[in-house]
């Protein structure tokens, strides 16, 4: 029986999908484990590489499924791609510009085992360019959906193992076309649905910062803001559906807040658009513990300030927090 699929989409890859696939040929890990890589259309030389390092490493190929899509659907469509055809009893992922630590697979699935675990955390190392480098923890209340942080650590998929079952039995599938927050969209609700989430102490995940190439973090910002906001009134949908929205209130504002930021950065300031948009997180602005006091605050005295004087300070702070 396979214990963990591990799927990698892919799109025009080929300067750093090497370096993900010998990650996964060094795991080892106690049960079975298959790899799933999911060209989402590439055009470059990505594919070809696939098949060179089958070729070298015949016993990966075994293990392994290519599934080759025709044109560029997008990381959210490639990833159901791989969960579709995922046989594993839990799932994890590897994104193409990135590596995964010595035996995170078997350290994972160690703890899930040893813990009866639908969901298993680690630890990120951040590399910047210049080789310096970040350890990013899970917060000390992971798997408490309306007490931790929004950030990579604690909603990326691929420092974690999630048991299959969780997302087949509650309806918890990637959206077509929604790429920005497509972890944040499957692992808020699998959050709280599981009935245990555990954080180890050991990193397993090497995520790597380029700058100079395209990814979803420097998408053009419109795209960035428009599924940021969808992807909150799908997952807001999906909660109230469920008559559970009452419950995980905080969470639903905290991603609120965090989707409709943007409104406020540099040029595309606009302050009466971020005022309309979800006008009940500034209602409730005060409610979002995860966020800092003095933050809620500085928020909460935004959304009473005429506009030209909190476009002049949200200028400002945008100047200072670019420096």
């Amino acid at each position: 029986m396979i214990a963990v699929s591990v799927i990698v989409p892919f799109h025009n890859a080929e300067s750093t999908l090497g370096a993900a696939l010998e990650s996964l040929l060094t795991q080892q890990c106690r049960e079975e484990v298959e790899f799933i890589l999911v060209n989402d259309g590439s055009t470059d030389h990505s594919e070809e590489l696939v098949k060179y390092f089958f070729a070298l490493h015949p016993e990966f190929e075994k293990k392994s499924i290519l599934i080759n899509s025709p044109f560029r659907q997008g990381v959210a469509a490639a990833y159901s791609l791989g969960l579709n055809n995922a046989r594993g009893e839990y799932l994890a992922r590897l994104d193409s510009d990135d590596t995964l630590s010595s035996n995170a697979i078997d350290i994972m699935l160690t703890t899930a085992r040893t813990e009866g675990a639908d969901i298993v955390c680690g630890k990120i190392k951040k590399i910047y360019p210049g080789k310096s480098s970040k350890i990013c923890t899970p917060s000390s209340l992971f798997g408490n959906l309306n007490c931790i942080p929004l950030n990579t650590t604690n909603f990326s998929l691929c420092n974690k193992l999630v048991r299959k079952s969780l997302l087949s039995n509650n309806d918890i599938f990637p959206t077509a076309g929604i790429d920005c927050w497509d972890d944040v969209s499957i692992m808020s609700r699998a959050f709280s649905v599981s009935s245990k989430s555990i954080a180890v102490s050991q990193s397993v995940y090497n995520y790597t910062i380029d700058i100079q190439n395209a990814s979803l973090s420097n998408t053009p910002h419109e795209l960035t803001m428009r599924q940021r906001l969808m992807c909150c009134l799908l997952v807001e949908k999906w909660f109230v559906e469920r008559e559970t929205a009452d419950k995980f209130e905080e969470f639903i504002l905290l991603m609120k807040f965090h989707a409709k930021i943007k409104l406020l950065r540099g040029e595309y300031c606009d302050i009466k658009k971020w005022r309309d948009t979800y006008p009940e997180v500034n209602k409730n602005i005060m409610k979002i513990k995860q966020l800092p006091w003095i933050m809620r605050t500085g928020f909460y005295i935004l959304d009473k300030l005429p506009l030209i004087m909190g476009k002049t300070i949200c200028k400002t702070i945008d100047k200072f927090v670019k420096r």
